[in-house]
């Protein structure tokens, strides 16, 4: 049925159902709640909005530049958006989306969150060192990090369990028969990417294998950059590992380009793992095996961490709490 022909039925006017079902005022209450029951006996129930979220009903969501560098080329905040908004409104709560970045004063910034209609925040911190953090204690509500654990600080953080994924990567590679591993390192370093390459430095001591100091190849953290530093790279080391395990897809994506180029099959003749599986993993040449982040998992722990703070905002914490994320190896035909 039409909207008018459910308002004939019910008895009432099509103006009055827009109102109901749209949470308007102009109703009262008593006849709001017949016509919510009346919708539901007839099955229509599904034609009631969403109630809006309370006026003060908001977190924050602070996206934090310290250079720009990842964050820009590869906003991987865009891709846990979605799922952080959607578990937030599961809560009653709409996201305050803002960004914060190092290269301009950090106080008036900070004044800004604090003067936001927020009851929470989420600190994305992939950029970040511990140094960072510090003005963002003076917020007027329980934040919870996300992307950067921050070992050494009293804080709560959701992060990913890096050194799990690169284990992952380099015991999928023994498994195959591939013990000479080497690794692509971003010319950036963050918090995620030191953890991943410890990872893989386990994961051979782990194995009983050591790794050839050469074989860990400093490359520039984009596409572009990776292939043409790779590309210098060949030119003078024409011995190579078996595989290569990588910091992040777009370093591996760069490198087989230029391995391609230089006459090297893969898997062939040599295999090579990314990081996060980000959806362009399917349409590399070939599709590249990466480890999976779960951008579902991450966003809906954070927020209810940060939740969970905020009911106890009464009776505050001493300790702080320190969530990791687990991986799982996506298979494609990068790896023989």
């Amino acid at each position: 049925m039409t909207n008018r022909e459910i308002a004939k039925k019910l008895g009432i006017s099509p103006a009055a159902l827009s109102l109901v079902i749209n949470h308007k005022p102009g109703v009262s209450e008593a006849t709001r709640e017949t016509v919510r029951v009346q919708l539901r006996e007839l099955g229509y129930e599904h034609l009631i909005k969403k109630a809006p979220a309370a006026p003060g009903n908001h977190l924050s969501f602070i996206i934090y530049k310290r250079h720009g560098e990842i964050l820009d080329s590869h906003p991987f905040f865009l891709l846990l958006m979605e799922n952080i908004e959607n578990h937030a409104k599961k809560y009653g709560y709409s996201i305050l989306l803002c960004t914060v970045d190092k290269r301009r004063p950090i106080e008036p910034q900070i004044q800004h969150l604090c003067q936001q209609d927020s009851e929470g925040a989420i600190i994305f911190a992939t950029e970040m060192h511990a140094e960072d953090l510090m003005p963002f204690f003076s917020l007027p509500f329980p934040f919870v990090v996300m992307d950067n654990d921050f070992t050494q600080l009293t804080c709560n953080t959701v992060s990913i369990n890096n050194q799990m994924g690169t284990f992952q990567a380099v015991g999928h590679l023994m498994d195959r028969g591939i013990s000479r591993i080497g690794y692509l390192k971003g010319n950036i370093r963050i918090s995620s990417f030191m953890e991943r390459q410890r990872g893989y430095e386990d994961a051979l001591a782990h194995y009983g294998k050591g790794f050839i100091p050469g074989d860990i190849i400093e490359l520039r953290h984009s596409e572009e950059g990776s292939y043409r530093d790779m590309h210098q790279y060949l030119k003078q080391h024409p011995d190579l590992p078996e595989a290569f395990v990588s910091d992040d897809d777009t370093i591996a994506s760069g490198a087989m380009r230029a391995l391609s180029e230089y006459g090297c099959r893969i898997p062939e003749d040599i295999s090579i793992i990314g990081f996060n599986d980000r959806p362009a993993c399917e349409v590399t040449t070939p599709p590249l095996t990466s480890v999976n982040v779960s951008k579902y998992a991450l966003s809906a722990e954070t927020v209810d961490e940060l939740i969970r703070l905020i009911g106890n905002q009464a009776q505050p914490e001493t300790r702080s709490r320190k969530l990791r994320i687990g991986t799982k190896l996506i298979k494609r035909q990068s790896v023989r």
